[in-house]
């Protein structure tokens, strides 16, 4: 065999493969199971996988491909649940052009993430009920021993005018760390901010500080205890010499989502 020859069959070879795992990859990405997804790419592999991409590209499912929050790969709009980590009714859902959201205030609904009128009933992106009367987590802000923000989260979209009660939270918060708990480790205690609650938790390295919305307290205590002592578990040698490099923390921004997420429930 030439060299000629033989560099084209290897980049038809390159090119069945190819395609042989672009098939596989689509597939699951639209909800078909492993062993299908095996299938597909054993029939690729035959000589007469042109057919065999023909005909799938034909009954495949269709829909739009939407990104995981979770694992962050994409998946079928209308599955019920992401193809690759499972997590279910969590993929992002895109927002109906005509779904308008007037002026007033806006947060996040606790189950899809889509941004909602807070006095809507109903959540018109995933359908499901927005219950506010129960006490959930609505901002999360992780701190260094000495008082340095190391990440924030929030499940409501603030309007420019509230970062100054944003702002204020957050001097108040480490205020009472600094004053109150200076020396202290493992204690979890509990303030007020106007109409707001605060629950803060301390570990040896990290304070955490979550703002919620309702009055029962009492579940969010151990969780916030089990996030902490998960953080410095993983990351003490990290967290023991930190010298305020935000790149190294990045990674615990994971934990306080699961928190959110009530994964420490």
């Amino acid at each position: 065999m030439s060299a000629g020859l033989a560099l084209i069959v290897i980049i038809f070879a390159l090119i069945g493969l190819a395609l042989c795992l672009w098939l596989a990859v689509d597939a699951r990405r639209r909800g078909y199971s492993s062993g299908m997804v095996v299938v597909f790419f054993l029939l690729m592999l035959l000589p007469i996988n042109i057919i065999i991409l023909i005909i799938y590209l034909l009954i495949r499912p269709a829909g739009t491909m939407v990104q995981c929050p979770k694992c962050g790969k994409k998946g079928l709009s209308q599955l019920r649940k992401c193809p690759h980590c499972g997590l279910p009714k969590k993929l992002a859902k895109p927002q109906p052009a005509q779904a308008q959201v007037p002026a007033g205030i806006k947060i996040k609904c606790p189950h899809c993430g889509q941004v909602v009128e807070q006095q809507w009933k109903s959540c018109p992106y995933c359908g499901r009920k927005i219950v506010l009367d129960k006490t959930i987590l609505d901002e999360v802000f992780l701190m260094y021993k000495d008082g340095r923000l190391i990440k924030h989260f929030t499940r409501r979209l603030k309007p420019d005018v509230d970062q100054d009660i944003l702002s204020g939270m957050l001097t108040a918060v480490q205020s009472f760390i600094k004053d109150s708990f200076r020396g202290e480790t493992g204690d979890l205690d509990h303030m007020k901010f106007g109409k707001f609650q605060i629950l803060v938790g301390h570990g040896r390295f990290v304070t955490l500080a979550a703002v919620t919305m309702g009055e029962e307290l009492a579940p969010f205590r151990p969780q916030i205890v089990k996030a902490i002592d998960s953080m410095e578990s993983d990351y003490e040698p990290i967290l023991r010499d930190w010298k305020g490099d935000m790149d190294q923390l990045n990674v615990l921004g994971r934990y306080v989502m699961d928190l959110i997420d009530g994964r420490y429930a």
